[in-house]
């Protein structure tokens, strides 16, 4: 019975983390440039969840999306100095604790689990997404929805969601690499 209770805790946890995120969608995207060192607040907002229209006026990138979504669980946001909170920060904090599984587009994937891209470079700065929603006509998760904070062109984009297929097969070959499961990034430190 104290399992059965867990559960249903982590995936009320994990839902209302969904709500607020999606309360998000629309807000604007932002390039993360070179050498800024703005890092704590636009566009990653490591440390504190700031006010919506704070993000409209300023922006948030991908990874922003997630270090927010990490806070509203009530844990740190990884790295440390300027790369706090980026994608290849995320990288190096998963690896470490050897939680990325290989991205596999037939995998039944639970709802909030964070799909990776890793930092390249400056041009491939990687990408992370959240998977929102289980498709109700086929349960491949390519069929499903993912939220994120993604560039549309090289001005910005927007905090959306779309089919975690479309957003895959944006590369020739498949563009995620790593799948991690909810109790490994949103639910534990």
């Amino acid at each position: 019975m104290k399992y059965w209770l867990l559960y249903i805790y982590l995936m009320t946890k994990i839902d209302d983390i969904l709500k607020y995120t999606k309360s998000l969608v629309g807000l604007k995207y932002t390039w993360w440039k070179s050498g800024s060192t703005t890092m704590n607040k636009h566009p990653f907002y490591v440390d504190t969840i700031p006010t919506k229209s704070y993000i409209r006026k300023n922006g948030i990138c991908c990874s922003g999306l997630i270090n927010i979504m990490r806070q509203k669980a009530g844990f740190n946001v990884p790295g440390s100095g300027i790369y706090k909170g980026g994608t290849y920060s995320w990288y190096k904090y998963l690896k470490k604790k050897n939680v990325l599984e290989k991205f596999d587009d037939t995998k039944n994937y639970p709802i909030g689990t964070l799909f990776l891209r890793k930092y390249r470079n400056v041009k491939d700065q990687g990408h992370v997404s959240v998977y929102f929603k289980k498709s109700k006509i086929d349960k491949k998760p390519l069929y499903g929805e993912i939220i994120h904070a993604y560039a549309e062109d090289d001005d910005g984009g927007v905090v959306g969601i779309t089919s975690l297929g479309a957003s895959h097969f944006y590369s020739k070959n498949g563009y995620y690499e790593y799948a991690i499961l909810p109790k490994d990034w949103l639910l534990s430190e």
